[in-house]
């Protein structure tokens, strides 16, 4: 439907609106009929026994009938006020009794049935009563002028409908504001649950969304998702220990095989096994590290200083660099740069950038990693750069850009990529073919007032 809103809060407002505006024209117009229709039962209940108490003063004898009326009703019909009078006609019209004015009054159209008979003639309303009076027959007629001052019923009615109508559209109207407050409620509720579920991700899996604030209605999806982290988590957990077995387990044969090749006589066969050995202890180190990256947690982190990180992790890797024929050479600023983070992985992902720019770049290529004091550390040289059109790509696991190599499973940058996203922090690619490669760390600043730790 074209008008109607997708929220359901505002369908469930837009129909209790249209609810109430129905209910404020119908809920008046049926009271107003119960009313009316009750005013009039209790108007001709009064004129039957009024007429009742007329027919018991009517005797019979051989002179004819005769006629006592009660004093009560004496006072009742002794003026003109509301209309009120009575008539005692025979079959023919003949007025054998009748109060004063009763001449003002239209009676005679009354009906004379062998039954009591309400009539309305006019602005009038009355009560034809039959009474037997020896072998006659004759009809006590007794009559009000409804627009009288004495017959208030309509004047009730309409009185008690001109208050009735703003009490009803006030309380009509408050039940959309308590059921807006209800849902709001509601909606805060869950809005709180939805947000503790977008704060919920890999590194932090062991968070479960708060059950004992959500509305019964609500709670079983809670429960549910909860129930789906849990098996999340034990799958990541699984996936992992496995990930890591394995690693573990190729460990011992590789370095078996390292030791069994310097048997190998043929000194470019014994090249080619060494290599292909240390090749495949590579992809086992980078498993081991991309395993453990899933089921870190945040609360790990601690401040270190990313210019004392940068300064190690070069120097720990220098040798290696130089001994493949590039050269490499930190640039950082004098004073601390803190960091928050698990220097650990810190160091790892600087590492895996720093051995990358060597191993997939010419020698001779020149290394350079940069300490800027907002927390970034960028990884620079001046090699053949990322062949791919996009060189953020590189990023992703498994990607290679010559896949004709096979020294490397493609996990470097995507483990280091993974280290970023546990630390909340960004890996940007800018390459270009010919020009080089630069990467950038951006890692979160810490607060002053953090102590500072070794990033080792």
């Amino acid at each position: 439907m074209k008008f109607w809103p997708r929220s359901l809060i505002a369908r469930i407002l837009l129909l209790e609106l249209g609810a109430i505006a129905i209910a404020a024209v119908a809920l008046p117009m049926l009271l107003t009929s119960f009313l009316r229709t009750e005013a009039n039962r209790y108007e001709q209940r009064i004129l039957a026994e009024q007429a009742q108490s007329i027919a018991h003063g009517i005797t019979g004898s051989a002179a004819g009938p005769s006629f006592r009326l009660d004093p009560a009703l004496t006072h009742l019909y002794a003026s003109p006020y509301d209309g009120r009078a009575f008539v005692v006609a025979d079959a023919a019209g003949r007025t054998l009794a009748e109060s004063p004015y009763a001449d003002l009054v239209p009676w005679r159209g009354a009906p004379r049935q062998a039954r009591q008979a309400a009539f309305r003639a006019g602005a009038f309303v009355g009560i034809s009563q039959p009474v037997r009076v020896g072998t006659r027959r004759v009809w006590v007629i007794v009559t009000q002028d409804r627009t009288g001052p004495g017959a208030i019923l309509d004047d009730v009615v309409h009185g008690f409908i001109r208050r009735y109508d703003p009490v009803l559209i006030s309380i009509l109207l408050l039940l959309p504001l308590i059921n807006s407050a209800l849902i709001a409620r509601l909606f805060f509720a869950v809005r709180d649950a939805s947000r503790q579920a977008e704060a919920i991700g890999p590194h932090n899996l062991d968070v479960r969304i708060e059950e004992a604030g959500l509305p019964l209605e609500v709670a079983p999806l809670a429960h549910a998702t909860n129930d789906l982290l849990a098996r999340l988590q034990a799958s990541f957990r699984n996936q992992s220990e496995f990930v890591a077995n394995v690693a573990h387990e190729l460990r011992t044969p590789l370095t078996v095989h390292r030791v069994e090749l310097e048997a190998v006589d043929d000194p470019a066969l014994r090249a080619r096994l060494r290599e292909s050995v240390d090749r495949l202890g590579h992809v086992v180190a980078q498993l081991q590290d991309l395993a453990a990256l899933e089921v870190m947690a945040d609360d790990r982190f601690e401040t270190f200083d990313a210019r004392l990180l940068a300064q190690e992790t070069v120097g720990l890797h220098a040798p290696q660099i130089l001994a493949a024929g590039d050269v490499i050479g930190v640039d950082a600023p004098e004073a601390p740069v803190l960091v928050r983070g698990n220097p650990v992985l810190a160091g790892l992902a600087l590492a895996n950038l720093v051995t990358n720019a060597s191993r997939h770049t010419p020698a001779g290529t020149a290394i350079e990693v940069l300490v800027a004091p907002d927390g970034v550390v960028l990884v620079r040289d001046d090699g053949p750069g990322i062949a791919a059109s996009n060189p953020q790509d590189a990023t992703e696991r498994y990607w290679r850009a010559d896949h004709q190599r096979a020294d490397g499973a493609g996990l470097g940058l995507s483990i280091v990529r993974r280290i970023m996203e546990v630390h909340q922090g960004r890996l940007t690619v800018q390459s270009r073919p010919g020009e080089g490669t630069c990467i950038s760390l951006r890692f979160p600043l810490a607060r002053s007032e953090e102590g500072v730790t070794s990033p080792w």
